[in-house]
């Protein structure tokens, strides 16, 4: 089939009257109504329903897609030449959560964003979820890796402007010494090893100073909020922005911290032996990784939020599991 200009149909369809879009676009509305006619011609069915009150077939609406599609395309292409042919860079705003900055630093698609999009380049802003989701709604950045307990769980979902493209779904568990292990529980020592590797409860960890995350992560404050609830009390040890940070810090201090099943990885085989990981049994303490988008984002930056997402799954099967090690 050979497919005629929509241009002005995309005109019709938006003012839903052939006399004030012909008006649009300076032509007769004789020519305009035989416009219409012959491409209704050519599609074998109307796209039209003139009485009482104009309004688009199912049809119509399907073909006005199409033609707001392509002229998506057409603006793109005249920006993308405009910018080319003045030598210009594309900046590509990615926000990221700061305990995942590390794993997403490694996973970003550099090399064939380079290949592909020679004249993007990337700026990083660090930060947490709620921050970074605004910034992306606000157009004050393309996209942002943030975290979130499963959408299905009922906490809060994304706004509504934004696409969502889950990366992984991840885990935090306990990081300790096997010193502090030795310290905390003595004589215990093989018991509670043996317990922990199943799942630990923090409230048994309630007596060993805990390194967290800022108030602002959400981990932090479901931490909090389950001691809260079951009115005990915690030692902190530090509060810390970084999940390389929480590392480092539970090697040189008698604390526990907490980490990503994935994210620390590379780590905690780096140090085996000497590091000790838990899953946590409670609280819960599951999560999405989400690249998030505003739905109205142009056809490349979708192709660009496709290649993060490809590049991010491959990585994925290639983590070592933190219980294995």
């Amino acid at each position: 089939m050979d497919h005629p200009s929509l241009e002005y149909y995309a005109e019709i369809a938006r003012v839903l009257n052939i006399s004030k879009a012909a008006e649009n676009l300076h032509i007769s509305q004789q020519s305009l109504s035989a416009y219409i006619q012959k491409l209704e011609k050519i599609y074998g069915t109307p796209l039209l329903v003139r009485k009482p009150k104009m309004k688009l077939t199912e049809v119509g609406e399907r073909v006005l897609l199409a033609a707001e599609e392509i002229e998506r395309i057409y603006e793109e292409l005249d920006q993308d030449l405009e910018l080319l042919q003045a030598g210009k860079n594309v900046q590509v705003g990615i926000g990221m959560f700061i305990p995942v900055v590390s794993k997403a630093m490694k996973r970003l698609p550099i090399v064939e964003l380079n290949k592909l999009y020679p004249e993007v380049s990337l700026a990083i802003k660090t930060g947490y979820n709620q921050p970074l989701e605004e910034m992306v709604v606000n157009r004050e950045l393309d996209f942002a890796i943030t975290t979130g307990k499963f959408l299905s769980s009922g906490m809060r979902k994304p706004d509504p402007a934004l696409e969502v493209r889950v990366l992984s779904k991840d885990e935090e568990c306990v990081i300790l010494t096997d010193r502090v292990m030795r310290l905390y529980f003595a004589d215990e020592y093989d018991i509670y090893l043996k317990k922990f590797r199943q799942g630990v409860d923090l409230l048994e960890l309630s007596h060993i100073p805990m390194i967290m995350h800022p108030m602002e992560s959400g981990i932090s404050r479901m931490v909090r909020q389950y001691f809260m609830d079951h009115h005990r009390t915690f030692k902190i040890f530090s509060e810390v922005p970084s999940q390389d940070l929480v590392n480092s810090m539970v090697l040189e201090n008698n604390a526990f911290g907490f980490c990503s099943r994935n994210i620390s990885a590379d780590f905690i085989a780096a140090h085996h032996g000497e590091i000790q990981v838990f899953p946590i049994a409670s609280p819960s303490l599951k999560r999405e990784i989400r690249l998030i988008y505003r739905k109205d984002q142009s056809r490349k930056m979708v192709k660009i939020a496709e290649m993060i997402e490809k590049a991010w799954g491959a990585d994925e099967e290639r983590d070592i599991d933190l219980f294995s090690v």
